[in-house]
């Protein structure tokens, strides 16, 4: 009722706007009308869906923006167009309880080249259009790399990930359609819901999303409504090897590799800078009827919860600056989700550094799990934290029922030595997973019940944005983690050794320029 109060209040204006944008309707029955078919055309949207979209499109379409192009022409004349090209090799060794041993060590090896084209008109009357194109072809792997990289490599073909309808003005930044999410666009480190972009192809959603800005009291308030998604490879999502389709399957944060089927994806969040070097948080996510495990008829809501509070102090030497951040996350299930699996837990996280000290960043991370229930970090590959590490990401330990992680880094900018572009990054961590019953799903997802792990490992990072060819981006990550399998008995059953090496040579260009 709401919409159509503010559709009828708002019909004039409407319908000038319509009409220079081409879209020309009667009546405002016409309108309905049309809107009507474009839902039945789609069959992509409940009702609860339905009424989202459409009360963001009315917000879109009732407000003007007077620095945008009211000239067609001249907004395809500003359009951008920019390009991404890569090469990538990826080494992964892994070895597998019980006990590790040479004999039951994977060694596998990918490689392939991919690029991005991206497409933005530019702004008529506040709105656009953008469109991304990603295509990826691997160096023949062998058969066993294939099945091993399915989940993040092994994808090959075009998939258009981006096609969305945008809306910008002081106020409102909206997307309706296929769309990246991630942090540089939600303004969170980390979010709950959020576009891997490091392996394979880049996650996408398709949906809703909106940014309102309150630039007068120093806030963003969030808002999506997401009902499909496309995974960093087609396997992801049930698919074979060619490129990632857009389905009704998303990844966990915390459920391994896999899409998983589900209803519908919302997520809200709110941000305020309105303090000198203060940042605060917090948000809301929910994954509707998320079908889990078949064989354990789980199904059910997933609901996520986030704050976060930081502090940066003023420049205390040359430029450099003491940051302190908290931050909480919490997953809460429901149905025979919560009935079958300790999927309940909260995720308590702190982090203190000293920032660009002549070049140099330091760090110090901890995090703690709830005893005997799991925490959920969200929804995509990117929902990480301050204790995830660059490769194995947030998934694979830091997040297990009980799991105590410290977590030291240092980083290194070398242009203060006069090299230019090349910076080197390490971590290290360990930690210890509390004696939890973990009598039904265990600490993680595939973590047998009775059991802990004690976890020890590093990483390397080197990054090198090559002076002489602007655009031009070489990188190589190698990380190692050793994991100690115990059982709450007191009993031990070997330790394994993963290991594993990027390498990545990016070129981004300006095609239009």
């Amino acid at each position: 009722m709401a919409v159509v109060a503010i559709m009828q209040q708002s019909r004039f204006k409407k319908a000038a706007l319509l009409n220079k944008t081409g879209l020309r309707f009667s009546c405002k029955r016409c309108l309905k009308r049309k809107l009507k078919e474009i839902k039945v055309k789609t069959c992509f949207l409940t009702m609860d869906k339905s009424k989202f979209a459409l009360s963001l499109a009315a917000l879109m379409a009732m407000t003007t923006c007077a620095s945008a192009s009211e000239s067609l022409a001249e907004a395809l004349q500003t359009s951008t167009m920019g390009a991404t090209a890569f090469s990538y090799y990826d080494m992964d060794s892994t070895e597998y309880f019980p006990p590790a041993s040479r004999t039951n060590r994977i060694r596998e090896h990918i490689g392939g080249l991919g690029a991005e084209l991206r497409f933005l008109t530019g702004s008529y009357y506040g709105f656009r259009m953008g469109l991304t194109a990603q295509g990826l072809v691997n160096f023949g792997p062998s058969k066993a790399a294939k099945d091993y990289f399915a989940y993040d490599w092994n994808s090959e073909g075009i998939a258009l990930s981006e096609a969305y309808l945008g809306y910008e003005n002081e106020y409102i930044d909206l997307k309706i359609g296929r769309q990246y999410y991630n942090s540089k666009y939600t303004g969170l480190v980390p979010p709950l819901v959020a576009t891997n972009t490091d392996v394979g192809y880049k996650e996408a959603f398709e949906g809703v999303s909106a940014r309102i800005k309150l630039d007068s009291i120093d806030t963003v308030i969030g808002l999506a409504d997401f009902w499909k998604f496309a995974g960093r490879s087609s396997a992801v999502t049930g698919g074979d090897h060619g490129a990632p389709r857009f389905k009704d399957r998303v990844i966990i944060g915390g459920f391994g590799p896999y899409g998983y089927k589900f209803d519908n994806i919302f997520n809200s969040f709110v941000t305020y800078s309105g303090l000198p070097g203060v940042s605060l948080a917090a948000g809301y996510a929910n994954v509707s009827s998320l079908e889990y495990d078949d064989a354990a008829n789980s199904k059910g809501d997933i609901n996520f919860y986030f704050a976060a509070a930081g502090y940066k102090t003023p420049t205390l030497f040359e430029n450099a600056v003491v940051g302190i951040d908290f931050m909480y996350k919490g997953s809460r299930t429901n149905g025979t989700l919560k009935e079958n699996f300790d999927f309940n837990g909260n995720y308590y996280a702190g982090m203190i550094g000293l920032y660009n000290a002549y070049g140099v960043d330091l760090r110090y991370a901890y995090s703690t799990v709830s005893k005997n229930q799991m925490a959920l970090q969200g929804i995509g590959n990117d929902v990480g934290s301050f204790t995830a590490t660059p490769i194995y990401g947030p998934f694979l330990f830091m997040n297990f029922a009980g799991m105590n992680l410290h977590k030291f880094s240092a980083g290194y900018d070398l242009s203060n030595v006069g090299i230019e572009g090349l910076r080197v990054d390490a971590d290290y961590w360990y930690g210890k997973q509390r004696n939890g019953s973990n009598v039904r799903s265990g600490g993680l997802h595939g973590q047998a019940p009775g059991t802990r792990i004690d976890v020890e490992g590093w990483d390397v990072q080197v990054t090198y944005k090559v002076p002489a060819v602007k655009g031009l981006k070489l990188s190589a990550i190698y990380e190692t983690l050793d994991r100690k399998l115990k059982y709450t008995n007191g009993g031990s059953n070997g330790e394994t050794r993963d290991e594993e090496l990027w390498l990545r040579a990016s070129y981004d260009f300006d095609i239009l320029k």
